[in-house]
């Protein structure tokens, strides 16, 4: 039996030691290690991110486990006797802290260690959420950041960050390979490896222990570190679940759109662009052809970017949009779908359940569902509801599903009325007048005689929005259309009709001016950048409606409706229901995600499509 190999690194004049197991015999310390620390960090290091391809390419290099000052390191990649030791470890702990850990580790935990999710994460403490109730600021903005690294470098050490943390790459340089390929092919028991491993455990310790205390207090009492950890288990079990992928049509649009770019990328080379890709000479080619360009990059180049190519109305600039367009759908919309596949056919997207300044979520991989063009099916075409399931013998054991959409109605306007108590706005969601009609005729005179929607509603529409998300007049011409005179005198006359939204404002900023932050309805502490005190309303809406999302989630997982979930998408929840019992579901799910916010109602709205999710959007009597 080999010694363990023993790691010592100094962190502020404190010794931290990690223990590298390399056969069975120095399990026997591990276990004394786990059984005098039942609340232990935790962390795995894999050959990528794709868990879902376990046994597929993907598998689990280490897994790792420690307090402040001590840690193991388990090779799990030689042997199911280190997996087994992982999975008792994990199984028999009380508590574990993880960074991140609510998502990706326990899903490592799940295919390559043995144990279930539904086992694993009510343990899970997890240092992204917790870090994000003490202060949500990314690194660009003046905070902490979320990412492991950043949060070292912030709140323990940066140089410590730089060195053990920052070692991936120099470790990439020794090994002569990208930073992305040296996960797979590092060796096990390179120290260098070792101590970034080993220490991972002892960050996410440390960083628990710092950031618990960091909580605010009314956001403690409202309850939000164990609904923040809620949140991400569900979301967790939507991204194991994952949606069914149509690779036929995926395929056929992939052809159709290198067809499209090659068809433009010609027409472009016809008018004297040999590569759409090369600013050099589509600079080089419109100053010929007379245009000025004047737009410059932040390096101080000159730009060439999408804003400036769609101002020169030119066949040239036409094909070059085009062309890179068609691409850039392909690679992005189906290539990495059709590259995310599993094993039966299903796609699995990573849901950042706590995100941005406000703790909206963001969807990240294969479904980048957030950045698909509204109301456009075209790509939500290839995510399928499920498909029948066959016997043996051709018998159908679960009849086929359908695609549902379930979205709240003017989420972020009816948080704006209920939160600021405007007289005017309440009353006309109360009786279901038009809010963006009484905007337009503040602003610009009463309805022309015998019309529903007032000539410049669209003012007032895109007016109610830009105000809610935090914008002047330029928003709402630059966002909606709308003519620099009218977008003017519409947002004068929302002030001048919406008083308590006036008042509710001024009072958001008064006390960001006071206190650097503000809190919403749910306890959570939103820091206000000092020069930005206009930005609280935007801030107190957005975060608000993102809550009153997570309570829908919440409530639908407690109703049984998760492995029908697929995706959350702002305001929306999209379900894979049997087709049978689809509207039976889908009517009990709006019940259950219809929520009461100071008084206002915020309905819940069903769509039903066919097998697709682009079909929602096709439906006879869809919003979209």
């Amino acid at each position: 039996m080999l010694p363990l190999i023993d790691i010592e690194y100094t962190l502020k004049g404190e010794k931290i030691r990690i223990h590298a197991v390399e056969d069975t015999g120095d399990l026997i310390p591990f276990f004394r290690f786990t059984a005098t620390n039942p609340v232990m960090g935790f962390d795995t290091e894999t050959t990528g991110l794709d868990w879902w391809n376990w046994g597929n390419g993907f598998h689990c290099r280490l897994a790792q486990f420690g307090n402040r000052s001590e840690a193991y390191v388990l090779p799990v990649e030689r042997g199911t006797k280190f997996a087994s030791a992982a999975r008792i470890a994990l199984r028999d702990s009380e508590r574990v802290i993880t960074h991140n850990g609510a998502s990706f580790d326990a899903h490592v935990a799940e295919v390559a260690l043995g144990i279930p999710m539904e086992q694993l994460s009510p343990k899970i403490i997890d240092t992204k959420p917790t870090s994000h109730l003490v202060d949500p600021r990314a690194v660009k903005e003046g905070g902490p950041g979320a990412k492991l690294e950043e949060l070292i470098k912030f709140y323990i050490d940066a140089g410590a960050a730089e060195e053990v943390k920052g070692s991936m790459t120099a470790l990439a340089k020794k090994y002569k390979v990208k930073k992305e390929e040296i996960w797979s092919l590092v060796d096990l028991f390179d120290k260098d490896f070792l101590l970034y491993a080993g220490m991972d455990p002892v960050w996410a310790f440390r960083l628990f222990d710092i950031l618990y205390h960091k909580i605010p207090s009314r956001s403690m009492q409202k309850g939000l570190f164990a609904w923040e950890h809620r949140t991400a288990y569900v979301t967790s079990l939507m991204e194991r679940t994952g949606y069914a992928h149509d690779l036929e049509y995926a395929e056929r649009e992939c052809v159709n759109l290198t067809n499209q770019q090659r068809e433009w990328e010609s027409k472009a080379q016809t008018l004297g662009v040999e590569n759409v890709n090369s600013n050099q000479q589509i600079i080089d080619r419109l100053t010929v052809l007379g245009y000025k360009l004047t737009k410059k990059t932040k390096k101080g180049n000159i730009s060439v970017d999408d804003d400036v190519l769609t101002s020169i109305a030119h066949p040239l600039t036409e094909a070059i949009v085009n062309a890179k367009k068609a691409g850039k759908w392909r690679k992005t919309w189906f290539e990495s779908a059709i590259k995310g596949r599993d094993k039966n056919g299903r796609v699995h997207c990573s849901i950042n359940s706590c995100q941005a300044r406000t703790a909206r979520m963001t969807i990240t991989g294969a479904i980048p569902a957030q950045t698909l063009p509204a109301g456009d099916p075209y790509v939500r075409h290839e995510f399928l509801a499920d498909a029948a399931v066959l016997g043996e013998n051709g018998e159908v054991l679960e009849e086929e599903h359908v695609s549902c959409s379930i979205d709240f109605s003017n989420m972020e306007l009816r948080v704006m009325a209920a939160a600021s108590g405007d007289p005017v706005m309440l009353d006309a969601f109360n009786r279901g007048i038009d809010l963006h009609n009484i905007t337009a005729i503040a602003a610009f005179g009463p309805m022309p005689e015998g019309m529903t929607k007032h000539p410049k509603r669209k003012a007032g529409k895109g007016t109610n929005f830009a105000v809610g998300f935090g914008g002047g007049w330029k928003a709402v011409t630059d966002g909606f259309g709308v003519p620099e005179p009218d977008a003017k005198k519409a947002v004068e006359a929302f002030w001048g009709t919406y008083k308590g939204v006036k008042r509710f404002a001024d009072q958001l900023q008064r006390q960001a001016i006071r206190t650097g932050h503000i809190y919403t309805a749910t306890g959570r502490r939103i820091p206000v950048d000092k020069t930005r005190p206009y930005a609280a309303l935007n801030y107190y809406i957005q975060s608000s409606a993102r809550d009153i999302t997570v309570r829908a989630l919440l409530e639908l997982h407690k109703a049984g409706y998760t492995p029908w979930m697929r995706l959350v998408i702002h305001d929306e929840i999209v379900f894979s229901f049997p087709k049978s019992r689809a509207e039976e579901l889908a009517a009990k799910a709006a019940e259950i995600m219809t929520f009461t916010f100071k008084g206002l109602v915020i309905p819940a709205e069903v769509e039903i499509g066919a097998r697709s999710w682009g079909s929602v959007l096709e439906a006879e009597n869809s919003k979209h």
